[in-house]
């Protein structure tokens, strides 16, 4: 314990004894983290975004298409399904969700720039969206030419904000309230209205009930006790084979999947942190190899009076150990201003979760450790006699 105290104290006053160099050496290693955390948030970022609307989904149990892959993907089923579904025991609800696919255009009402978003519609009043501000404005939906705008639409679609008059695919249109979604790498903004107007506003000929008769989404809400896995199975056997079931969860798992090994996005950003972390090492390694030369004399002094190279090592680890701490926290903090400005800029879900910290913190903790384990080599093969 008594050589514990004795390392610490050491290895403390070592880093102290020069502030600046202190600083430096804090700041250098807080870049590194910052480029850990930056990767890694544009990665999650990704992942997060393409997840959202199927996060918000209000549904233990997501129907598709059989054929879709990727949320993305235009792949409709019959809405015959969804009552088809309702039969099977533990099922006490079903819900369509249609997306238009192919995006409509949303005039800028400042500059009248045309730009594509995407529309999701719902039967005004049915709980698709967990979002209680989506059903506070049921009944304003039900007006011809009203949507809500999602405000994490990027900026060049306009004001964000009720009261908004403009054109979607050219027709009239009025934003009587505002939800919270976001943006991905396929879609930078939202609208949602009512299932009776999505026809008009996608440039369809056919009638709103033809239309309206297959569906993107169908989300199923269960008993208070049902298994969800056991009226998956139920489901899976009842229902034809042109479509998918699984649930919510799983639908999550699916998506995040599809974007991290069908897209080379993962591997770029991964390869990012990657480099990071590498960077790090280097940082730490020149800082630390750099300090025990400074103080190589001190530590001949220590070794020729009888501390043993363990202790030293020790000593070296310590100040690796406490570089980590400050320099982690120092990028966490700039970390964390970075994803919020950022997230407002671009609409990315930049999520500083914690265990998305602790992650990085582990990395922090291994490459200062691995650093310092580099920098003793030069402790063990220095001979007291040699430096004096």
């Amino acid at each position: 314990m008594m050589f514990d105290s004795a390392r610490i104290s050491l290895a403390r006053q070592m880093l102290l004894h020069d502030r600046w160099r202190l600083v430096r050496s804090i700041a250098g290693i807080a870049f590194a983290v910052f480029l850990i955390f930056a990767e890694i948030g544009f990665l999650n970022g990704l992942y997060d975004n393409q997840v959202e609307l199927i996060r918000q989904l209000n549904a233990d149990i997501v129907i598709t298409h059989a054929a879709k892959r990727n949320l993305n993907q235009r792949w409709s089923f019959s809405r015959r399904r969804l009552y088809q579904a309702q039969v099977v025991p533990g099922v006490i609800a079903a819900y369509p969700l249609y997306v238009g696919y192919r995006r409509a255009g949303w005039k800028n009402p400042a500059t009248h720039q045309i730009r594509p978003l995407r529309i999701l519609a719902i039967r005004p009043g049915d709980p698709v969206f967990t979002n209680p501000a989506i059903m506070a404005y049921a009944e304003a939906l039900k007006t011809p030419g009203t949507v809500l705008m999602d405000t994490r639409s990027k900026a060049h679609f306009g004001r964000r904000e009720a009261g908004v008059v403009t054109e979607l695919e050219g027709v009239r249109v009025r934003v009587v309230g505002t939800f919270e979604l976001g943006t991905d790498f396929v879609v930078s903004g939202n609208v949602l209205m009512s299932d009776q107007h999505l026809p008009q506003y996608l440039s369809l000929e056919s009638t709103a009930d033809a239309e309206l008769a297959n569906v993107e989404l169908g989300l199923l809400h269960l008993a208070p006790g049902a298994k969800a896995s056991e009226v998956v199975t139920a489901l899976r056997q009842h229902l034809p084979q042109d479509v998918f079931v699984e649930t919510k969860e799983a639908y999550i798992k699916r998506e995040r999947h599809y974007w991290r090994t069908r897209t080379p996005i993962g591997a770029i950003f991964g390869f990012g942190a990657a480099m990071g972390v590498v960077i790090g090492i280097i940082i730490c390694y020149q800082i630390l190899y750099t300090n025990v030369l400074d103080h190589l004399p001190q530590f001949a002094t220590l070794k020729a009076i009888g501390y043993t190279n363990r202790f030293l090592i020790g000593v070296v680890l310590k100040q690796a150990l406490i570089l980590s701490c400050f320099g982690f926290l120092s990028g966490l903090c700039t970390s964390f201003l970075f994803y919020r400005l950022v997230s407002h800029w671009s609409g990315l879900l930049m999520n500083l979760t914690p265990s998305r910290a602790a992650l990085v913190c582990g990395l922090t903790i291994g490459m200062c450790l691995l650093a310092g384990t580099l920098a003793i080599r030069r402790i063990m093969l220095t001979d007291p006699a040699e430096v004096f």
